[in-house]
């Protein structure tokens, strides 16, 4: 726990700093998980019933400086967990102007798989492919660097990840986003080799996205990596949010996944929620259905 607060100080001093050259954002929240899981015998995807508390505290500097059109901003954010560890969500620096800029550091890329309301999605132990597997945030030993484009309604950005730890994925991956009204469609592939492998494997994904209003909002997705498909449809309205994927593979692996949650206010406390959410999972023959539920609570300071 000292070594939170040494990185928490550390952070506020950087933040100090930045805010007398740049206009600056700060601010923190917290989430706390409560979820059950039900009990499984069936050998292929064993587990017994669980329930368990998680959580953390998410403290976010960013800030973004202009000259013209040109521009540079960063964002940092520290993860204080609940059981004592620290980590670190994003840290990134963006430069360029409003033809391009590049992104760099420890980040997400574009999403050609978005979930929605994601508070709880279970899985059956085979997980499909959603075109994620350069998307990013990588550790230390990876470099992720992204130029990005735009030209008029669509914005073209290229990952490049690169690393010599063995285990660890590298390639590239070039998206494409295109917006009209409330229409957002989304396609990318990726090329990906796992260091001490002998070969690569290329994926592709395409998001076509709907805006009902301003929150409200639907997606279907696809994606494809040799044997592994992936079909999504989500929605979310308002405070309520609900899933579907469909996963299949070879050998007859597959996985169903339901999930759904909606967010209340808690006692009309400005930046307060407590989300009730559900989930299950169904894999192939073989295997039993898992079911989870949690409440999770935010608290936006």
């Amino acid at each position: 726990m000292q070594q939170s607060f040494k990185l928490a100080a550390a952070a506020a001093l950087c933040a100090t700093a930045f805010a007398a050259h740049a206009d600056m954002t700060m601010d923190a929240n917290l989430e706390l998980d409560t979820t059950y899981q039900n009990k499984v015998e069936d050998a292929s995807n064993a587990r017994d019933s669980d329930l368990n508390m998680g959580g953390r505290v998410e403290f976010n500097v960013g800030g973004k400086a202009t000259n013209g059109d040109a521009f540079v901003q960063a964002r940092a954010s520290l993860l204080i967990k609940k059981d004592g560890d620290t980590a670190t969500d994003d840290m990134w620096v963006q430069f360029g102007n409003a033809a391009g800029d590049v992104k760099m550091g420890r980040f997400e890329a574009m999403d050609l798989f978005p979930l929605g309301k994601d508070t709880l999605v279970e899985n059956s132990g085979y997980g499909g492919y959603r075109a994620n597997r350069l998307r990013g945030r990588f550790g230390k030993d990876t470099v992720h660097i992204a130029p990005g484009f735009n030209a008029g309604p669509a914005r073209i950005e290229v990952g490049l990840v690169y690393s010599k730890e063995a285990g660890e994925a590298r390639g590239v991956r070039p998206a494409v986003s295109f917006g009209s009204g409330p229409v957002t469609v989304r396609v990318g592939v990726e090329s990906v080799k796992v260091v001490g492998g002998t070969e690569s494997t290329n994926g592709a994904g395409v998001s076509l996205g709907y805006a009902l209003s301003s929150d409200s909002s639907m997606n279907v997705n696809f994606a494809k990596m040799e044997d592994d498909k992936s079909v999504g449809l989500n929605g979310t309205f308002g405070p309520a949010g609900f899933g579907l994927i469909l996963d299949k593979g070879a050998n007859g692996a597959k996985n169903n996944t339901f999930y759904a949650a909606y967010s209340l206010p808690l006692f009309g406390v400005k930046g307060a929620t407590i989300t009730p959410a559900l989930s299950f999972a169904k894999g192939g023959s073989g295997t039993k259905g898992q079911t989870a539920a949690r409440v999770r609570i935010n608290y936006a300071f």
